[in-house]
């Protein structure tokens, strides 16, 4: 499998510190998982890494929309043009919008499928744990929420059970915010209740990783 993160501002610097217990996890379950980062994030270095690994999954951490996603200086890395690239995989773009076009197109060029977001992927947070994410209460509950979706597929679920667990895993947060007294419960509840309303995908329903 292939883990693509992005981290150069704030918001990619939450996304690149919640891949870490991922990455062990599949490890430990006996993936190999390769890592692609900084200046490494290109389409000819994806393709040649796919050519000689061919993973079955791809998880991509970073800025997007609808029709792109973005390197780590900001640079278009995959358009729909490229989507192809995601040919014969499961692949989570834990991006802005990326479902809406190019998540199509990759399914249309192959894809098994796509999982992604239909609008844009918020994540609240605390100013005072910008250094340390992992430890951010704020984002906890929507970063979770969403690693919950690569938990399940290492463990040999399909996509659409994925997705079925990640809303409950939301769900549950979504309660615990409700009633929660800490002053930036609400900042969370927002995102988490639409990021929870953004995720879908596109493509086989059983598909899996494993």
């Amino acid at each position: 499998m292939i883990f693509i993160r992005t981290n150069h501002d704030i918001a990619t610097s939450y996304l690149y510190s919640y891949t870490e217990p991922l990455i062990k996890e599949a490890e430990q379950r006996g993936f190999n998982v390769i890592k692609m980062e900084r200046e490494e994030i290109t389409e000819d270095i994806l393709r040649k890494r796919i050519k000689n690994q061919k993973p079955t999954f791809i998880f991509f951490n970073g800025h997007g929309n609808s029709t792109s996603l973005y390197g780590n200086k900001g640079n278009e890395f995959i358009n729909l043009n490229s989507a192809d690239v995601f040919k014969t995989t499961v692949t989570y773009a834990r991006s802005c919008n990326c479902l809406n076009k190019l998540g199509k197109e990759a399914v249309k060029k192959g894809c098994s499928a796509f999982i992604g977001y239909k609008k844009p992927f918020w994540i609240a947070r605390s100013h005072k744990r910008e250094c340390q994410p992992l430890k951010d209460n704020v984002a906890e509950p929507i970063l979770e929420s969403s690693n919950t979706i690569v938990k399940q597929l290492l463990k040999g679920h399909s996509v659409d059970e994925a997705i079925k667990k990640s809303h409950e895993t939301a769900a549950d947060y979504i309660l615990k915010l409700i009633y929660s007294k800490e002053p930036l419960a609400s900042a969370s509840l927002q995102a988490l209740v639409s990021n929870d309303g953004a995720l879908d995908y596109e493509g086989e329903a059983y598909a899996r990783i494993c």
